[in-house]
């Protein structure tokens, strides 16, 4: 059962926003950008609350003409852990194609996305206990060996950094000012953009 005082918070919210799941419901999430149309079905192992499509709804006082201000992820799930009453924030970011440009540019969504889903959190009173991150996608660019040797010749070491991150589904993120550590998964997607997902 979800903590009533979060509930009735929710009314407050645009219902469209959001999707609140109970163990073994499932809801669809889509992406409908043209060509990285994604549908990933999501199975609830437990009281979930998804929002949905947050990049279109990050924090009003953020200034869109700055770059990387309104940046965010595509979809926040926060997974209840009954025994604490805390919650786990899990953040999905969809790519067609995972290479090191879109891995960079995750780290930053991803960054906005903790901030954006803070504050979220922060008004319904929920307290985050772990924080996962996620990359669904078609296609995988980073894990060509043959792109890791030509980059060790180059000695760019910034990119050689980002295939270990990604091989060893971890994400390094600045937050607060501090360099933190978080754990990055990977959810496969058909040629078409169709998966299932569940935690």
């Amino acid at each position: 059962m979800f903590p009533v005082q979060i509930e009735e918070k929710l009314q407050m919210f645009r219902e469209e926003t959001y999707v609140i799941l109970k163990e073994r419901e499932q809801t669809e999430l889509i992406e409908k950008k043209q060509g990285g149309e994604v549908n990933l079905t999501y199975i609830a192992q437990g009281n979930t609350l998804i929002f949905l499509s947050p990049e279109n709804h990050v924090l009003s006082y953020l200034d869109g003409q700055k770059k990387g201000a309104t940046a965010c992820a595509d979809i926040f799930l926060f997974k209840l852990i009954c025994e604490s009453g805390k919650w786990e924030l899990h953040i999905i970011e969809f790519k067609k194609t995972v290479n090191l440009d879109t891995v960079g540019k995750s780290r930053w969504q991803f960054t906005m996305g903790i901030y954006n889903a803070r504050a979220v959190a922060a008004f319904l009173g929920i307290e985050i206990e772990n924080i996962c991150l996620y990359s669904g996608f078609r296609n995988d660019k980073v894990e060509d060996n043959s792109q890791l040797i030509n980059l060790r010749a180059r000695i760019n070491t910034e990119a050689i950094n980002k295939i270990k991150q990604w091989n060893n589904e971890e994400c390094k993120l600045i937050i607060d000012g501090k360099e933190i550590v978080l754990p990055h998964k990977k959810i496969y997607l058909d040629q078409s953009g169709n998966g299932q997902f569940s935690i």
